[in-house]
């Protein structure tokens, strides 16, 4: 069996696709990898060739799902077939969303009369008129945590499938994820220009809208500044930095470590904050609590709050590595054998090939195709999220600023 591994689709293709559904894609990458049958070759990796920057070799990809990264890349795909059909009844998207894997012969449609033919039905809210036949997948999908996505459905297994950030589900669409760095790919050498950590002066960064939360991140933060400086930027700071603009680049000249709390406390609820921000700048993030994070991201790549018992003893050991520049450079030694991947949803290319959209085209071809339920969905999706303030509750207790 071997895998395609392709550069994202230009404009123009998915133009032409959506004319003509058996334009096949000439700009593929050639390279055709072959699935290794043993250790030794496995290390090898797959290649990852994205969009405008150089390749490299993937040996796995880190998620709590057993379905490794092989599994991901096997497609029985048939061109001389009609494609299967992809429907978003309410959730957006376009046939771009499949660009990582435009081979796989999966057609994403917005047509509502194509319901009875359509392979998988996409629903960002529920639409308790319809009805799935026995060989249709119904997918919830949502970005957004359980607390920011009520999701009630009107009986327990409406939903067969869902379809965003967690990782417990037949395929996750992540915000970001980790791989691990087949052997040719590690990276060897100096990891991160010493000087620039050299130069850094300032404590920690934190670019935040969002100033009323279920996580109670900012009570978390007001009390970490009486022992620790935190400068916050955006709506809920007195300081700005437009998101995206060259003011970010202080990250990496200027601060030690970045505040990537999220807005609510859920199972594999890690977004941007983390992922680009934490990950695609020589700083160190600080999260809230380890067990969300730790079998997703590399190892010995961040600090969690929650491994500390109080706001104070975590300053200590920030004012530490500020002071001991070699112990601070030890958390970026993960670059070696490890790259973090920042999925933006706005370019889909071949990074996006092992989730989301491309995870249901794969399944879509499977024969016969897995029958799929989700019980009690309104348990699964409310009961992932801690309540509110329950972790800022715990980690500060007598500690809370009045």
């Amino acid at each position: 069996m071997y895998c395609l591994v392709q550069y994202a689709p230009g404009k123009q293709y998915v133009k032409e696709s959506l004319r003509n559904e058996r334009v096949w894609p000439l700009w593929v990458h050639r390279s055709l990898v072959k699935e290794k049958e043993d250790e030794e070759n496995s290390a090898l990796g797959v290649e990852f060739a994205p969009m405008g920057a150089p390749p490299f070799f993937v040996e796995e990809v880190m998620t709590s799902s057993p379905i490794k990264l092989m599994e991901r890349l096997k497609c029985r795909a048939r061109i001389n077939e009609p494609p299967k059909l992809i429907l978003s009844w309410n959730a957006g998207h376009s046939q771009a969303n499949l660009g990582g894997c435009p081979d796989w012969n999966c057609r994403l449609t917005h047509d509502k009369t194509k319901l009875a033919r359509a392979d998988a039905i996409l629903f960002a809210h529920v639409d308790t008129t319809l009805n799935r036949t026995v060989n249709q997948y119904f997918v919830h999908f949502s970005q957004e945590s359980p607390v920011n996505s009520k999701a009630p459905v009107p009986y327990a297994d409406f939903f067969n499938m869902s379809l965003g950030y967690r990782h417990d589900t037949t395929f996750s669409s992540p915000y970001g994820y980790t791989v691990k760095l087949a052997r040719r790919s590690h990276r060897t050498g100096e990891i991160v220009d010493k000087k620039r950590l050299e130069g850094k002066i300032k404590g920690a960064a934190w670019f935040v809208s969002h100033c009323d939360t279920n996580s109670k991140r900012e009570s978390y933060v007001k009390q970490l500044q009486e022992h620790f400086h935190v400068d916050v930027y955006g709506s809920c700071g007195k300081l700005k930095c437009q998101r995206g603009g060259a003011c970010e680049n202080m990250l990496d000249e200027q601060y030690h470590f970045y505040i990537a709390f999220e807005n609510s406390v859920c199972k594999d609820y890690i977004t941007e904050k983390l992922w680009n921000q934490g990950y695609r700048r020589d700083i160190v993030p600080i999260v809230m609590k380890r067990a969300i994070v730790e079998q997703l991201v590399p190892p010995k790549s961040f600090i969690a709050a929650d491994d500390f018992n109080t706001t104070k003893e975590l300053a200590t050991y920030l004012h530490y590595l500020m002071r001991n520049k070699s112990a601070y450079a030890e958390f970026f030694e993960w670059r070696r054998e490890y790259k973090v991947v920042f999925l933006d949803g706005a370019h889909h290319d071949t990074l996006e090939r092992p989730w989301g959209f491309c995870q249901i085209c794969r399944l879509l071809w499977e024969e016969p195709r897995p029958v799929l339920s989700i019980s009690d969905f309104n348990k699964w999706w409310d009961s992932s999220c801690e309540k509110d303030g329950e972790l800022t509750n715990r980690l500060l207790g007598d500690e809370m600023v009045s």
